[in-house]
């Protein structure tokens, strides 16, 4: 699915369309640019799936976790922010089997830097900056 946004509103939109079909063990890898849009769209994605606390990048503590419920199920909801890692070395520390849970939803910023250690059913979102706040997003899910 591609679309255009025009706005920071429009991006977050779409991340809250999203989330509406997401479940435990989603793992959604964005991929863009920095000031893409990435953090906007986790924001969306987190408010539809009720968790109420502000949404910030953890740039420098590579991971945020936020407990919540869907559907009455007990999930946690992970925000990695890779951006600030530099090798392999600096995410082995993050415990990615434990965090790739069927009980938690994790959503990578700048996934690009660990690719090859991501599983392959995932859900893939590029961010492409056209101008100002328009935006060109592709989501494709990988199974």
């Amino acid at each position: 699915m591609e679309v255009n946004t025009n706005s920071k509103e429009e991006t977050q939109k779409i991340g809250a369309d999203l989330a509406n079909d997401l479940e435990g063990g989603d793992i959604i890898a964005l991929f863009g640019n920095l000031g893409a849009g990435k953090t906007t769209f986790v924001q969306g994605l987190a408010k539809a799936l009720g968790i109420k606390k502000r949404i910030l990048s953890p740039t420098f503590v590579f991971v945020r976790s936020y407990p919540f419920s869907k559907n009455s199920e007990k999930l946690t909801f992970h925000h990695l922010d890779l951006y600030r890692g530099q090798s392999i070395s600096d995410f082995d520390a993050l415990g990615l089997d434990e965090i790739f849970d069927k009980d938690a939803i994790c959503v990578i910023e700048w996934a690009d830097k660990i690719e090859k250690f991501l599983p392959k059913k995932r859900i893939d979102v590029f961010f492409e900056i056209k101008n100002g706040d328009k935006r060109l997003i592709n989501i494709r899910r990988n199974k």
